[in-house]
């Protein structure tokens, strides 16, 4: 019997004597780079784009941070302003480099003087893309409330205190097109911003850019205001609400109204009645003159809208149910009342009553 044989396994209670066993190991997979979407397994190339990528978003969060914040007006100081060349003036960098090398080489005094002019001019570019953007500052910022789904608009009003315009200069917020203008002294921009959700939502955000004049330079800065807009439920509702005035007339009949008011019934002349108001027809049967009686229509009840009628629908369903009935019954004559859980508005009408339930049902959790 081989020494093999005689010996038990290895095991961690009998680590002096025993063999391995030997596994077989599983299969290792390859690094992978990180972010996901990079597609090379080599390690180093792997370790230098994680390095570059945490760089990029070092630098993202740390202008981020110093970006002016608060009430306004905002003030975009030379402090907070960054300033890279673009891909033109990268190109152009390298056209100068080429130009200074040949004009070493050759001993070309014409080639040393259009390098050392094309430096300058990019020196002066750059100047002048930096102070197109220095001092610009956010004056005010005006939003109307709209229903979710619908685009929300910023009206963002600049204000310039330089004797020159600002040219050229892009404005956009976080996830919008930007704006292409130019600024003299006040000037006003409209941003659209779809809103999405129901709420409170605040101003992205906002981004500006100029890459004037030559654009070789890409001159930028960030602005973060506090700034907070309501968004109304979306407008979805299956069920309408009828006009109260119908209902009135349906209950009492067509008959009934006459001149605007209801019937009551019939009564002797008396002095001071006029001519419209005898009615000739009952008259011509009796000996003496019988004249109509109205009154004025009694006011129809008021519509109320409550929350807790829906109970067989989603939180965002009643809302949404709801602000169509509150737009619906603005439209007709006749007061009307919501009831929420935590809030009671009415019995009323007009411009007043529908913001005040709009902005209820917007601030619902």
């Amino acid at each position: 019997m081989s020494a093999r044989t005689m010996c038990r396994p290895y095991s961690a209670r009998w680590s002096i004597i025993g063999w391995h066993s030997r596994r077989p190991r599983k299969p290792v997979a390859p690094a992978r780079c990180w972010p996901p979407e990079c597609p090379s397994t080599d390690a180093p190339v792997c370790m230098l784009r994680r390095a570059v990528h945490r760089l990029v978003a070092r630098a993202a969060a740390s202008i981020a941070r110093r970006a002016p914040r608060g009430a306004l007006p905002l003030r975009i100081s030379s402090r907070r302003l960054y300033i890279l060349p673009t891909r033109f003036g990268g190109m152009f960098a390298l056209l100068m480099i080429g130009l200074l090398v040949g004009a070493t080489h050759y001993g070309s005094n014409l080639a040393f003087a259009l390098a050392f002019w094309l430096a300058a001019i990019a020196l002066v570019s750059m100047h002048r893309a930096h102070r197109n953007l220095a001092g610009l500052s956010l004056a005010d910022i005006r939003a109307d409330p709209v229903h979710a789904g619908d685009s929300l608009i910023w009206r963002l009003t600049w204000a310039s205190q330089a004797s020159r315009p600002r040219r050229c200069v892009a404005i956009a917020l976080a996830d919008t097109p930007p704006v292409l203008c130019d600024i003299a002294t006040s000037m006003t921009i409209s941003v659209e911003q779809p809103a999405r959700r129901r709420g409170k939502q605040a101003i992205p955000r906002v981004h500006v850019e100029s890459r004037y004049p030559l654009g070789l330079f890409r001159c930028w800065a960030y602005l973060a205001p506090h700034h907070v807009v309501l968004v109304y439920p979306a407008v979805i509702g299956t069920t309408t609400v009828r006009d109260t005035a119908d209902i009135a007339r349906e209950s009492t009949g067509p008959a009934a109204l006459m001149h605007g008011a209801f019937f009551r019934g019939h009564r002797r002349y008396r002095d001071g009645d006029t001519w419209a108001q005898i009615d000739w027809k009952h008259s011509a049967r009796r000996d003496h003159w019988l004249v109509r009686e109205s009154e004025p229509p009694a006011t129809p009840a008021p519509a109320v809208f409550a929350y807790h009628d829906l109970g067989d629908r989603s939180h965002e369903a009643r809302l949404s149910q709801l602000a169509h009935w509150v737009l619906e019954a603005d439209a007709t004559p006749g007061d009307y009342r919501l009831v929420l859980p935590d809030a009671d508005i009415g019995p009323a009408r007009g411009r007043a009553h529908r913001t005040a339930c709009l902005d209820a049902l917007a601030r619902q959790p």
